[in-house]
This record gives C-alpha cells, structure tokens and sequence, in this order.
C-alpha cells in the first residue's frame, strides 16, 4: 500500500500575544502552502489510480480443497496430481427423452411415462474437450445402449509442453454388459498411463503396461450370473501424444489415424485385430473382398477372459509437419475409413477439436448410425489448433443437419 507522506512544521510561537503576518509574510508563506497541497494532491492521484496490493491468492486443489503452491505437483494434503486435467466422468443425470418430440423427463420400470420410449441413458451421448484433446461417443440410432467408452488426460498443460493422453474402447456386443467393460477398461488404461508418464516411464512401456492392467481389470469383473460361461469383453486403443512422437497401442478393430494437415499425408496407424484385419494382413484378399466376409468384424484379440495371451499392438509414429489424431471405434471408420477422407473432413480441427469430433461423429450418424460411434481427436504437436474460418462445407453441413438425429430403437441389439 502506498504510504501518504506526513509533514510536520516546527515554529516557535509566543502564544500569548499572536503575531500577526504583513502582505509581504503572507505572499512568502502562501507558496510553501501551495507546494504542499500540490504534493499531497499528486500523493492521493497516485494513491486512487495505482491499484493496491492484496493479498495473493493461492489456487486450490481441486480434489480436497487445500491451498497450494502454484508450482506445486501434488497437493500436500491429499496427494491428488495438479499438472494433470482428465476428462469428466459420464453423468449421473440423464436428461429428457429420447424422442426429440416428446420433451417429458420422467420414467417409470425403464420408459417415457408419457410416449413409452426407452428411459435414455447418460452415456448416449457424452462430449468432452480439454482443449489440446477432445472427444464425442455417441449411442448410434440402432443400438439400445452406448457400448463404447472414452477417457483422456492433458499431463503438464501449464508448463506449456503437454503430454495428452487417450482411450478409446468399444465393448463386445456378444458379451455380458459390455458397456461396464469398456468404461472399466478406459479409466483403467488412462490412469496407469499418467502415472507412468508422471514417473518418467517411456511412453511404449506405459503403453504395454495400461493394456495389461485394463485386461486384469475387466477379467476381474463378474460373469452373468445365469451363465457364468459368459464374460465381459472389449477392445480398446490408445495414444499418448508428445511433442516427439505418438505412441498407439491396441487390442481389437477400433483404430488410431494421422490426419496430416496435407490430407494426402494421412495414414490409419492400426491393424484391425479381425477376420478381415488378418485376411489382408496375409495377403490372402482385398480389402474390398474381405469387407464383404460376413466374418470381416469378428475380432481375434480383446481385453477379457479368454483372450489371447499376448503383448498389445505397438507402434511409435514420428510426424514430419502438424496434423491430427484421431482415436475411433469402428462405428465411425465403418462409413469413413479411408485416412485422406476423414483428413479432408476434420480439416486440420479449424473448427476446434470438439466441433470437428462432432462432426465426424455427425458422418456416421447420417450413414446410418448402425453402430456406437466414438471419436477423439488431439492436436500435434499438443496445442490446441488456431481455430479459424477454414472449415470445410462438410463440417458446416453436417453439423447444422443432425444436431438432432432422429433415433431408431431396434430390438435385440
């Protein structure tokens, strides 16, 4: 705070018999005067228009409320991790009904008390975006529930060199609740993964270590209690993305793509874990000839009991220029699969990355949405892209045409 300066005047004075000043005394005495009340006028203009100094306010820890450090890794307190910012869990409330006419918010045994429609769930549709890294998964217009899961991480975000890390996994249709394997599965993988990174393991280890964990973790939980032959299953990609490289690991046919900011640069980083996935692979069709195999999505490797005892897929990939990437479940590479065409879709994320997630989850849902539909996408290097007016007409497109998608229950599935 600025201090008003005092001034003290010594006089000797004989108070018994005051002394009246002459003009001459008082013009000399009037200048003094004047000086100090010009001095205490510019004291108290400076006093009002430089702001006082308060008190620094701390920021707080987020999972108990402590105060910390600014530069602090962990809380003190509580120990909970302050350089990491993860994405939100799905949430508890699921919201109105999902028949866009209908509008009503109650439900009774499981359906719209007033239309009858099947009670929604909150995971139909779940957008996340932690600005370098974001993500859609959306329940499709056939399926009865959304099976497939995301989950991601930003590591370091304030020290301006980011670590992003993220999940994508699509429960298996056959098995017993597989909505509960793959949101096991990606919170699981997702925070080995930061904890590792955290402890300075390099990101292919960190990589070969979540899935481990993930597939203990869904081999934990229980069968279907009427046929206990019947487990829980998924299977599930990851990135960690670094200003170095991209580390992708994978159990399954969800994939993993590079979206080069020149869309002709573009490439899927995965082998599908599938009939078709092998059958190309071999050499043995085409890819056009293996799609068309009633057997092209049987997969062959997932996270679960009975699952092949072996190492998930691995693959470090160094990008030579900026670009995207992107992180599906096999509900949107079904109606896009081709690298230069979701390229030329995202457009470099212009539109910023949760929009352009949109809008590819948008791709599929006007295909057809046959399946759950999941899309993450990260920038590299790791910042968030310079959102701008270069987004494609597709993206406009589609993004004003299925804000809301009419949805089609379908028994059975």
């Amino acid at each position: 705070m600025t201090d008003t300066p005092s001034t003290t005047v010594e006089e000797d004075v004989d108070v018994t018999e005051p002394v009246q000043p002459g003009p001459a005394e008082q013009a000399e005495s009037a200048e003094p005067a004047a000086d100090l009340a010009a001095t205490l006028d510019e004291t108290l203009v400076e006093t009002v228009e430089t702001p006082l100094a308060m008190p620094e306010v701390w920021p707080t820890c987020s999972a108990c409320g402590a105060e910390v450090a600014p530069d602090d890794g962990y809380c003190e307190s509580c120990g909970a991790d302050l350089l990491v910012r993860r994405s939100e869990p799905v949430p508890a409330a699921a919201g109105p009904c999902r028949n866009a006419q209908c509008g009503n918010d109650s439900f009774a045994d499981g359906y719209c008390d007033r239309c009858g429609t099947p009670a929604p769930d909150p995971r139909d549709r779940v957008e996340r975006d932690l600005g370098v890294v974001a993500g859609v998964t959306d329940r499709g217009l056939r399926h009865a529930r959304n099976e497939d899961d995301m989950a991601f991480a930003v590591i370091g975000a304030k020290t301006g060199s980011a670590t992003v890390v993220a999940v994508v996994c699509d429960g298996v249709s056959t098995s017993y609740k597989p909505e509960t394997a793959s949101a096991l599965a990606a919170v699981t993988a997702r925070e080995h993964l930061v904890l590792a990174l955290r402890r300075d393991e390099d990101p292919a280890t960190a990589t070969l270590g979540a899935f481990e964990e993930a597939h203990k973790a869904v081999c934990a939980l229980p069968p279907d209690p009427s046929d206990t032959a019947n487990f829980r299953a998924s299977t599930m990609v990851s990135v960690v993305v670094t200003e170095r490289a991209i580390t992708v690991g994978w159990v399954g046919d969800a994939r993993v793509y590079w979206l080069g900011a020149e869309p002709e640069a573009s490439l899927v980083l995965t082998l599908d874990d599938s009939w078709a996935g092998r059958m190309i692979a071999d050499g043995t069709l085409s890819e056009e000839e293996a799609f068309k195999s009633p057997l092209a999505h049987t997969i062959l490797r997932w996270l679960g009991p009975g699952a092949p005892e072996e190492p998930a897929n691995l693959r470090v990939f160094a990008p030579d220029g900026p670009g995207l990437v992107l992180a599906c479940s096999d509900g949107l590479w079904n109606y896009l699969p081709d690298a230069v065409d979701l390229a030329r879709t995202a457009a470099g994320g212009f539109g910023g990355l949760r929009p352009t997630a949109a809008a590819l989850t948008a791709v599929a849902l006007e295909g057809g949405g046959h399946d759950n539909i999941t899309a993450v996408l990260a920038a590299w290097p790791p910042r968030p892209p310079e959102l701008g007016d270069d987004q494609t007409a597709e993206i406009k497109g589609l993004s004003n045409t299925v804000s809301e998608p009419s949805r089609v229950e379908e028994s059975g599935q």
